[in-house]
């Protein structure tokens, strides 16, 4: 069985198409990182060495710190590296590293609030007894402090700064803590500790039993939702622009291609010309269905107004039919509940129910019933291939 992670039930979540090609067909992307990935990764390299070193009696000053930084990135800097945001350099990057470092440095120094216990810790969290669902990751820095307190420390390069809502969701240092309790018996309390870097604070939150047993739930669910899935669909999002599977998938791949072209080649490009030409032609229908709808609308107003039922033209009559219906409300309109519990009272429900197909359809993509349910209601639909066209302006370059 395979072991999962944090970061693997995460890429299924965030695209099942990509977690296809990552980790089941094991296919080698042609990006090989971006550059956010880069300076996050030497500013981890930096902070691990700072640590390891006072594991060893040794404190490196901040100008150390800051000349081991610049050596690994020099040495670790490769061509392959994708700057997406094209309006910053690689070295608008570098500096932001260096700012994360001193920035940490300066709040935190002279790092005795605990002691070190493991730099870049492999832990493994069983989420059952049989064994069937494991789970590993690394933790940046486990810690101990006074007490039997343990402190499970994330560092963060990224340029958002969730709110605690969001954190306290958040799945990562939650199994690492479970991986903790399990392996250290003098576990007293475990914090969980983010260093968002960019914003030079830290966030500190704990996590109750009841949170945690929760979660280690949720998780197996999730990895069973991974196991049973037959389809991966692609799922566009902003992550799009800095995935390395760009060029393989089916919503960026033509975009991608197009991308690199000169002007001259992009107008010529077969795909591109087709868009145009239906993009032409559904500005025109959008004008001409403006104007249909202000002369229906003049013709109903004169056929009230003149109490006659069909107006003449030179080539065309306009005959204009009206009745007068009922309409109840929606299912999620005011009354709806009303309506139905009447209904049901007055013994006409069977009358009036009706299976919702297009729901049962969206609920079969992912069915929470047992798999015999599922594959028993499968067996009474058919298989339909649906094709749609939407038109989705594309942004101004730059925005």
């Amino acid at each position: 069985m395979p072991i999962y992670s944090h970061s693997r039930i995460s890429c299924f979540g965030n695209c099942p198409f990509k977690y296809k090609l990552k980790y089941i067909d094991k296919v080698q992307p042609e990006i090989e990182q971006t550059i956010e990935a880069f300076m996050g990764s030497v500013v981890h390299a930096t902070l691990e060495k700072l640590y390891r070193d006072l594991r060893f009696q040794k404190l490196n000053t901040l100008d150390e710190m800051l000349a081991f930084y610049n050596e690994l990135w020099k040495k670790d800097w490769n061509p392959g590296v994708l700057v997406v945001r094209e309006d910053y350099t690689p070295e608008n990057y570098r500096l932001m590293g260096e700012g994360y470092i001193r920035s940490f440095y300066e709040r935190h120094h002279p790092f005795d609030s605990s002691k070190t216990v493991g730099l870049e810790q492999r832990v493994k969290v069983d989420l059952d007894s049989g064994g069937r669902y494991v789970l590993q990751g690394y933790i940046d820095r486990l810690a101990w402090a006074d007490g039997g307190v343990y402190e499970i420390h994330d560092y963060k390069t990224s340029n958002s700064l969730p709110l605690n809502e969001y954190l306290a969701d958040d799945r990562q240092l939650a199994l690492y803590a479970l991986a903790v309790m399990n392996s250290y018996p003098n576990v007293e309390k475990i914090k969980l500790v983010w260093h968002f870097l960019s914003f030079n604070q830290d966030v500190v939150l704990e996590k109750t039993p009841q949170e945690l047993e929760k979660l280690r739930l949720e998780t197996i669910e999730s990895i069973k939702k991974i196991e049973s899935s037959r389809e991966f669909p692609t799922k566009a999002s902003s992550l799009c622009d800095w995935c390395e599977f760009r060029r393989m998938c089916p919503e960026w791949a033509h975009v991608a291609k197009t991308e690199a072209l000169t002007l001259d080649k992009f107008l010529r490009e077969p795909g591109v010309k087709l868009v145009n030409r239906y993009a032409e032609l559904v500005e025109k229908k959008g004008e001409l269905e403006k104007e249909m709808e202000k002369a229906r609308d003049a013709i109903f107003q004169f056929s009230r107004e003149n109490g006659v039922s069909v107006v003449a033209g030179s080539g065309y009559n306009a005959k204009v039919w009206r009745s007068e219906k009922l309409k109840f409300p929606g299912k999620d309109e005011e009354g709806r509940r009303e309506l139905e519990d009447f209904l049901q009272k007055a013994g006409l429900w069977k009358d009036v129910a009706a299976l919702d197909t297009f729901l049962l359809s969206k609920m079969m993509e992912n069915p929470p019933w047992p798999r015999e349910i599922a594959k028993a209601v499968e067996k009474f639909g058919r298989k339909d291939v649906i094709e749609r066209l939407y038109l989705r302006k594309r942004e101004a370059d730059g925005e």
